[in-house]
């Protein structure tokens, strides 16, 4: 995912909604292009960024929780 230019303090702009929904239509359609899909908690992860309920920190962490890995960090 791309980095993000702004997080929310204020409501988000229209430019910025934007911008996120792109981010996310690409992530989801480069995941599908690869054979997998998001699960319903992921996508609504990813709606409450576009809309900015949460940060971007945010949806890193709860996509961990989500999907959680053996691998080291």
């Amino acid at each position: 995912m791309t980095t993000t230019p702004s997080e929310p303090t204020a409501p988000l702009s229209e430019a910025e909604r934007s911008w996120r929904r792109q981010v996310v239509d690409e992530t989801r359609a480069s995941t599908a292009l690869e054979g997998g899909s998001s699960t319903d908690a992921m996508r609504e992860l990813q709606e409450q960024w576009v809309d900015g309920r949460i940060t971007a920190d945010e949806l890193v962490a709860g996509a961990r929780r989500l999907h959680p890995t053996s691998a080291p960090r």
